[in-house]
């Protein structure tokens, strides 16, 4: 989200109101939507003690101005910076000193695919990086700062014709399994990279945690780390519930954003408070285009389909207004959360066009009476996309206890 972009629709939000008009988030309430785009907005760039400004750019961008939402930017006691990148594929970082800063800086890259090449350099000359790994997601690097020209981090991916993306959402209170997922994540991601056709990433449409406190996102920033490849998050109503500090956005960075990864373009859509953010719901369009993907997919927690948007939506009319926009924009698959249940839509109208929409509330919640159906849904993209359900059974089940999924269980590596 570029702050230009949430500036106008705040304005405009301004001059509409009827009556007198307080600042938006003049008092944060961080359970609000809007309030958290501020954030993310806020939190995507940096100013250090040293006089060194670290900002995240649109991926390829060779321009220090405006800043983009897309990673999370945070100093560290010992002098250097963290940034968690947010989504799956390419990054820029622009890192600039004024007159009296260091000539080095030293950053510790979160969430980046081991596959990606890294590169750092003033515009006309970028060279490559050589990082050191300090886990299978994260790298440090030391980032030359020769004047106070900016400098570019970026990480380039590149992929084969045919990858996988996994999806998941709704771990809460049952981090246990989840963790069980994710060690099948790890086992497919061996198997995967051998084949040729690499996982190259996890999608969680929201609901990490129960009730949002500091030890849930730790254990599962924990669990995450376990995996070897990264991952995408956009927040569900269990993690917005203490509304005094934005404890999503300081762990995982915007809610709202988009990417491409190979030839997938992916948005991610921050419904937690049960509604999109007006600066948000303004700029659908630029979310949602494809580019030069192949492939368009949006993420968010709560299902925008009439009959499964009631329990959660705040605003259904937002709800039809984005399945609008996903169809004008050619929007191939929508995967959401929420409902804690593993639901296929192969084709929802919207006007003179079909939508399939996925729900995959399968990472651990509890699911009501019998017996659950835990696992993640495999999206493989190759000339189509291709989609089959990776059931891993709860503990003291031998085999799987329910049946056949509704788009399938996958065939078995």
């Amino acid at each position: 989200m570029t702050p230009r972009a949430a500036s106008v629709a705040l304005a405009l939000g301004a001059l509409l109101a009827a009556g007198c008009t307080v600042p938006e988030c003049a008092t944060p309430d961080y359970s609000q939507a809007e309030c958290r785009v501020i954030a993310e907005n806020n939190h995507a760039r940096l100013e250090t003690p040293s006089g060194v400004e670290v900002r995240f750019l649109p991926a390829g961008s060779l321009a220090v101005d405006p800043w983009d939402a897309t990673g999370l930017v945070t100093h560290r006691a010992d002098g250097s910076v963290t940034a968690r990148v947010a989504g799956l594929g390419p990054f820029t970082l622009a890192v600039q000193r004024d007159a009296s800063g260091p000539d080095t800086l030293t950053v510790e890259l979160q969430n980046v695919s081991p596959r990606a090449t890294v590169t750092a350099g003033p515009v006309d000359a970028p060279d490559r990086i050589n990082a050191d790994a300090l886990g299978q997601t994260t790298r440090r690097i030391v980032v030359p700062l020769p004047d106070t020209e900016a400098v570019f981090v970026h990480g380039t991916l590149d992929c084969p014709t045919r990858y996988t993306i996994a999806v998941a959402a709704d771990i809460q209170t049952n981090p246990e399994q989840f963790t069980r997922i994710v060690e099948a994540l790890q086992q497919e991601a061996t198997r995967a990279s051998e084949s040729g056709e690499p996982l190259v990433g996890l999608i969680i449409p929201g609901d990490v945690t129960e009730a949002s406190r500091d030890e849930e996102f730790d254990q599962i920033t924990e669990i995450l780390g376990r995996l070897p490849f990264p991952v995408a998050v956009t927040p569900g109503n269990h993690d917005i519930y203490r509304p005094t500090r934005p404890h999503y956005t300081l762990n995982f960075g915007p809610g709202n954003h988009a990417f491409t990864v190979c030839r997938t373009h992916v948005a991610m859509l921050d419904t937690g408070s049960g509604s999109l953010a007006a600066s948000v719901q303004a700029r659908l369009l630029e979310l949602f285009d494809p580019g030069e993907a192949d492939f368009s997919i949006a993420a968010m927690h709560h299902p925008p389909y009439a009959g499964w948007t009631g329990a959660g939506w705040s605003r259904e009319d937002q709800a039809a207004h984005l399945l609008a926009d996903a169809a004008l924009a050619g929007v191939d698959l929508i995967v959401a959360g929420h409902s804690h249940s593993l639901v296929d839509f192969p084709a929802i109208s919207v006007g003179d066009t079909t939508i399939r929409e996925i729900i995959a509330g399968t990472a651990g919640a509890q699911q009501g009476l019998g017996v659950p159906r835990y696992g993640y849904v495999r999206l493989t993209f190759s000339d189509e996309i291709e989609a089959c359900f990776v059931e891993v059974a709860p503990p003291g089940y031998a085999d799987f206890p329910n049946d056949a999924p509704p788009m399938g269980r996958c065939a078995a590596d």
